[in-house]
């Protein structure tokens, strides 16, 4: 122990005698440490499991249709009731449909909240009974029951301040007073982000077609593996297609972890590889620090001398050394988690309204410190083993002797070299991935609207679901809402639409009756929008030919579509697209008018072609209302709320916001990321010259005597500049042949998970080239000019 408290005190000396180096060194390694802390941060609250007993039982069972490639289609109550009976893996099945409840009543403005309907014994599969009250019972999934609500811990305590005697009391949902008989624990929200449940009724599905689009899990039995599970439920799969060949002759039934609902596997492997890039930081830290290290081992060389001749073993050097490191990385450790607390929080800020699953929680918990302690013993070992190992094998008699003519038996430029190597190579493949991530980022905020997005108001209208089934009882409220809008100051137009420009519709199959019939699976797909008179008013659009949607277009009246001039060029070029027939789903349109391209699609898609039909005569599952101003378009929020409130108190309005940020509210993510990688980019430049130009400052100062006999015979300044030159930029170019190699798997690699993404491509490898090229060069004008302010009667008088 008391040698332990020497060596302790012997590092502190030293350290102190160097404060440059311990700045230096700090710094490296607690970017190091905070970049790569902060990235493990964010995936492990991305790829959190389930927060419930067991969860990697809990798989979901989805229909499958191979012929046409789709990989889920959930499931029909027919499905559910079907499997519930023939299959013996599971401990047992439930069925889900997410929703979307509107709560009003008790003197408080509506609101729209997350909700689910979930079959009886849904909460009891998932190991999670209520906090307060009781879950369902078959009984209340039966037609006629009492209406019952379970609730959400959050919002028993913001609407009924956490009281107990909850149980019992009436809450309005859509209208309709449903009773409340249980409370669920803090941080529940199964599916997704639900906030109350609603029992489903599944009885009467006898017919193989019965029963709508549910989404259904299990738990498995103790000892039974997915792959078993699979495989019975591809022998039930088969007896339903045998039995029911029209309705299941096409069909499989896959099964997967049910937290890949919202974290597919591809996506978490591109998670994983960010990780791993932004690692790359560390490393060039721990290169940094080693060098370092290396350069004050020379420096040390006769005091290690000394203490080796006075009898210091080699493993007490070594572990002197790594003494010395360990306690640097300390310090770098500390104010790397702090970093990595600050960047955490702004991408859980910055995401707040994207990322929804319950279960994913973003910031630095115990697992991220203890990452973050792992990373500091590596880096610790990482820095210090090499410039450890290398004091403690010099020889005492020759170390003194060298030391005496003033040169060092212990030269660093071959290991320090490798290592600035690899940090250049480090360097490139992150700053690839970091433009690659940027330029994604930049790209979609390019997109040329041909509208002024920033001008035109948006919000959504939250109708019950028995509003939106029932079409006429729907235009009717829709007719009003546009009315009620319309007529407020400031308003130039107003329409609704079913689904925002500049955010997708999704691809909708259709055929053009004029045209031979196709298979199920060859079938062109298009965007299509469903959208009241008005809207191309909205947008400042016209009819370029034909005729607009109007108030006549009713549920009642021939199915009207408008194609917009990318539909007509693709797939119409050789025949007016006016009065073409055109079949999408169930129902038949007659194409009236032909329209600019207006952003029908989402701004990560390239393709733009469209249809719009009058949203009288769809049916369709959200109202979004929008409303072109001269003004301040924000300004009109709480007008709307007010006309809403007019027409229809029980309706909440919500996603108040202008169309530019609605369209980009879900890019918000990408954005984050970009924004840190490209901190974690300048992170990796800035260490990697910061290395380059001390292990060169270094070497100059060690060829002091050379450089002094060369400008002694007469070399030209030219010829000791290159002669720097050569030195630093023969380890950058091997770290850029590296390096371009590391960059190209990984691109490959990032965009095979990021349907957004572009390859980097020559302009991308150019730029990075060229940035370490250019800032490795900057890095050694100092050295150069060092060199070049060599006295050479001084330099061979002091050797």
């Amino acid at each position: 122990m008391r040698q332990l408290h020497l060596d302790l005190r012997a590092t502190l000396r030293t350290l102190r005698r160097s404060p440059g180096l311990v700045i230096l060194a700090v710094a490296a390694l607690a970017m190091g440490i905070g970049f790569t802390t902060t990235m493990f941060s964010i995936v492990r609250g991305g790829t959190r499991p389930l927060p419930f007993p067991d969860a990697d039982d809990l798989l979901v069972v989805t229909r499958t249709l191979p012929r046409l490639g789709l990989p889920d289609l959930g499931a029909t109550a027919f499905d559910y009731r079907q499997w519930s009976v023939q299959q013996t893996g599971f401990m047992g099945l439930a069925a889900f449909s997410t929703s979307a409840f509107n709560l009003s009543g008790q003197g408080e403005r509506p609101e729209r909240i997350p909700g689910a309907v979930v079959t009886a014994g849904t909460f009891e599969l998932l190991g999670q009974p209520p906090a307060l009250g009781r879950s369902f019972s078959d009984d209340d999934a039966r037609a006629g029951a009492p209406a019952v609500v379970v609730i959400g811990h959050d919002l028993w305590k913001r609407r009924f301040e956490g009281r107990r005697d909850v149980l019992g009391t009436t809450l309005r949902i859509d209208g309709r007073p449903y009773t409340i008989v249980g409370v669920m624990p803090e941080g529940f929200g199964f599916p997704v982000n639900a906030s109350a449940w609603v029992p489903l009724e599944v009885t009467g599905a006898e017919m193989p077609v019965d029963g709508g689009n549910l989404q259904v899990f299990g738990r498995l039995r103790p000892g039974v593996t997915l792959a078993r599970a699979q495989t019975e439920f591809g022998a039930v799969a088969a007896r339903l297609a045998e039995r029911f060949p029209d309705s299941h002759a096409d069909l499989g039934i896959r099964l997967y972890p049910f937290v890949e609902t919202e974290m597919p596997r591809e996506l978490a492997r591109v998670l994983f590889l960010m990780v791993a890039a932004t690692s790359f930081v560390l490393f060039i830290a721990c290169a940094n620090v080693a060098n370092l290290l290396l350069a004050r081992a020379v420096l040390r060389t006769r005091d290690v001398a000394i203490r080796t001749a006075l009898g210091a073993s080699r493993t007490r050097i070594v572990l002197q050394q790594l003494g010395e490191s360990l306690l640097l990385a300390s310090i770098g450790a500390l104010l790397g988690i702090a970093i990595a607390g600050v960047a955490v929080r702004f991408f859980d800020r910055a995401t707040a309204h994207i990322i929804e699953a319950f279960w994913m929680e973003f910031r630095v918990d115990g697992l991220s410190l203890l990452f973050a302690t792992g990373l500091t013993g590596l880096a610790a070992v990482a820095a210090g083993i090499m410039p450890g190992w290398r004091a403690s094998r010099a020889d005492p008699g020759e170390a003194l002797k060298d030391q005496a003519h003033g040169s060092s038996t212990q030269r660093i430029g071959r290991v320090s070299g490798f290592l600035v190597a690899g940090e250049v190579a480090l360097s490139c493949g992150l700053l690839v991935m970091t433009l690659i991530l940027v330029q994604t980022a930049l790209d979609l905020r390019a997109v040329a609207m041909p509208f002024d997005a920033r001008a035109i108001f948006t919000a959504e209208i939250g109708l019950p679901q028995h509003v939106l089934a029932d079409r006429a009882a729907r235009n009717r409220l829709h007719a009003e809402l546009i009315q009620a809008v319309g007529d407020l100051p400031g308003v130039a137009s107003a329409a609704l639409a079913g689904m925002l420009p500049g955010r997708g519709s999704g691809s909708w199959a259709f055929e053009l009756e004029d045209e031979p019939a196709a298979d199920a699976a060859s079938r062109p797909k298009t965007q299509v929008a469903a959208v009241t008179p008005g809207f191309l008013d909205v947008l400042g659009g016209r009819i370029l030919r034909g005729r607009d949607i109007n108030a006549l277009d009713t549920e009642d009246a021939p199915g009207v579509a408008l194609a917009n001039q990318s539909f007509a060029a693709r797939f119409s070029p050789d025949a007016d697209v006016l009065g073409r027939r055109i079949r999408v789903g169930n129902a038949s349109y007659t194409i009236v008018g032909l329209v600019p391209d207006l952003q029908v699609q989402d701004v990560e898609d390239t393709r733009g072609d469209g249809l719009y039909l009058p949203l009288a005569q769809t049916g369709v599952f959200t109202t979004r209302v929008l409303a072109a101003t001269h003004a301040e378009p924000l300004a009109l929020a709480q007008p709307v709320l007010a006309a809403v409130e007019r027409v229809a108190p029980d309706l909440p309005v919500y996603g108040i916001m202008t169309l530019h940020d609605a369209i980009y509210e879900d890019k918000r993510v990408l954005d984050a990321l970009g924004t840190l990688f490209f901190l974690f980019g300048l992170g990796a430049l800035f260490l990697t010259v910061v290395g380059l130009y001390g292990v060169v400052s270094f070497g100059v100062a060690q060829r002091t005597r050379e450089i002094g006999i060369r400008r002694a015979l007469g070399a030209h300044p030219y010829a000791v500049v290159m002669l720097v030159l050569r030195g630093g930029m023969r380890w950058v170019g091997a770290g850029l042949v590296a390096g371009l190699a590391i960059a190209f798997v990984l691109s490959r690699a990032f965009v095979a998970g990021v349907e957004a993404a572009r390859p980097a491509g020559v302009l991308t490898f150019t730029l990075v080239t060229g940035s370490l090229v250019l800032t490795s060069l900057c890095a050694l004008i100092v050295p150069s000019r060092r060199a070049l302010g060599v006295d050479p009667t001084r330099a061979l008088r002091n050797d």
